[in-house]
Order: C-alpha cells, then structure tokens, then sequence
C-alpha cells in the first residue's frame, strides 16, 4: 500500500528549548536519549565542523586566484619543505594521492610548481615552487592566516599552545587509516 505508516511505533515527541519548540516523530526503535550523541559536547564533530569552516574560508581566499583547495593544499606542502614528493604530500595532507596527483599537474600546467627527477632514484621526483609559485605563495599567505587570526584572538596564547598540544597528542594515538 502506498503512503502506509511501517509497522514500528511510533510516538509524537514534544520538546521546548530556550529559543524554539520542536514536535517531531520518534520511533521506538530509536536509542534511548541518554545514548544519542550530543554533538555540540563530542569533540569529534566540533572538530569536523571547525576543519570544514576553515576550509571554506580558505576554498574563498584561493578561488580569486584561481585555485581550489587541493591544489592550495599542495602549494602550501611544497611551500614548506621544497623538494618534497607527491608522496609525501600525501602523508602531510588530508588527500589521497589521485587527488595530489591531479592537484600538481594543474599545478605543473600552471606553471606554479616544477619536477626535478631524483639523483638517487630516477622514478621519484621532488617538487619545487616556481618564482612565479612562490610570488602566489606569499599573496596567499596574509589571508589565508587571517582565517584563524579572528579565531586566535577569542583564545589566550596559553590555551591556543594547550589546543595545538592536545591536537597533536591525539594525531599520535588516532591512526591514518589511508
């Protein structure tokens, strides 16, 4: 039968918040409420969403150049140690290596970044900025700080070092699954 109600329970809830009244269905097939995740209070989704909102900003600050955010992502790896290989781009990126591999042949195309084919082994490659990577680099980098400098000021330089340490404990005990 079409638009029939399935056979689980089903009871209308009536909430009231601060702001807002919520009247919703609950299925009595649902965990119970002590057992729902309260996501403004787990630091694993205040995490995600913090890291979507800077990369947001940071996709806006890069797209005027003409840019996405793989391949400001790239940039900004090679930026920091020249002569990295895509390989390690990977390593120090959230992107697997077919997105750095599309990332840096736009780049390459470009003309942002250059390959130099190892002298130790001739199937590995290090990439380097260009000048003209390295005059984007520089614009790039005032704005794509301020995106957090507004944030940095809502914390003290004390509680901003205890963030980054509590950050990087836990890179050490969350595995990279890639």
């Amino acid at each position: 039968m079409v638009g029939c109600i399935p056979t689980a329970i089903l009871k209308v809830v009536f909430a009231q918040s601060c702001d807002n009244n919520y009247i919703g269905i609950m299925s009595e097939n649902l965990p119970h409420p002590e057992h729902i995740l309260k996501l403004d209070r787990y630091w694993p989704y205040q995490v995600t969403v913090l890291a979507d909102r800077i990369a947001r900003r940071t996709s806006r600050i890069v797209k005027k150049h003409d840019l996405n955010l793989s391949q400001w992502r790239v940039l900004a790896a090679v930026a920091e140690v020249p002569g990295r290989t895509s390989v390690e781009v990977v390593t120090v990126t959230p992107m697997d290596k077919g997105i750095v591999s599309r990332a840096t042949k736009a780049l390459l195309t470009r003309g942002l970044v250059r390959r130099e084919a190892s002298q130790l082994d001739g199937r590995i490659s290090h990439l380097f900025l260009t000048q003209k990577g390295v005059d984007l680099y520089r614009q790039l980098i005032p704005e794509v700080e301020g995106v957090v400098l507004n944030a940095q000021t809502g914390l003290s330089s004390e509680k901003q070092e205890q963030l980054s340490d509590s950050l990087a404990d836990l890179m050490k005990v969350i595995p990279d699954l890639r």
